[in-house]
């Protein structure tokens, strides 16, 4: 006499098969990784007064800025907060991105942007970050020797730093670079050399008027 087979253990014996079907799809799947760079962030540039372009239009800034690497936007965000006075003329557009502050001066010679921006460690050093500006003014690669030429000790925030100004043909960067507790603080003046040069004293004053918030004090 034939054995008879519940219709309900069939059912259940189907639904194992398909279950194991699955669970070895899904451990075959596993053995092959896909590796997905992750989008650059492009934060919308500050809302600037009428009549002032965006961040970068006009200038060298929009190609040569340093690279948003993943993990960067999330330093920036826990980064201290920084307080300073604003120097007659300039106009502060607030923090925007990755800038801790974003600033702007425009005279009769043009304009130059005034920006704040922190990175982890060292960034490549000193000399590898001058370097990558003096490409953003035309200027040629400078070594070790040339360095002093260009740059001077400052205090900023109560904190030993490096004053750098280099003076192209048509554009210029005044800049404050300040080593701080395991990371690097970039205070940079970008724009019109006629510009940059008539607020040098201004942008020296913006610099003497910084504070970090520093929780190791």
């Amino acid at each position: 006499m034939p054995t008879r087979i519940p219709i309900l253990r069939i059912a259940n014996c189907c639904a194992v098969i398909l279950l194991l079907a699955h669970l070895t799809a899904c451990n075959d799947s596993e053995v092959v990784s896909y590796s997905i760079p992750k989008e650059v962030d492009r934060a919308a540039p500050a809302t600037l007064p009428a009549g002032h372009p965006p961040a970068g239009v006009g200038s060298t800034a929009a190609t040569t800025a340093m690279p948003a690497l993943p993990g960067m936007q999330e330093i920036a965000d826990a980064a201290p907060d920084i307080h300073f006075t604003l120097p007659n003329g300039w106009v502060d557009a607030g923090s925007t991105g990755m800038r801790k502050a974003n600033l702007r001066v425009d005279d009769s010679d043009g304009s130059a942007e005034i920006t704040a921006l922190t990175f982890p460690g060292d960034v490549g050093g000193t000399l590898a970050n001058i370097n990558r500006w003096c490409g953003q003014v035309g200027l040629e690669t400078i070594n070790e020797t040339a360095l002093q030429e260009i740059s001077a000790p400052i205090t900023i925030a109560n904190h030993g730093g490096l004053y750098v100004r280099l003076e192209g043909k048509e554009k210029s960067i005044l800049a404050g670079i300040l080593p701080f507790h395991g990371s690097t603080w970039f205070f940079k003046m970008l724009g019109d050399t006629a510009t940059v040069q008539r607020n040098e004293p201004a942008m020296k004053t913006f610099l003497n008027s910084i504070q970090i918030e520093d929780a190791h004090h």
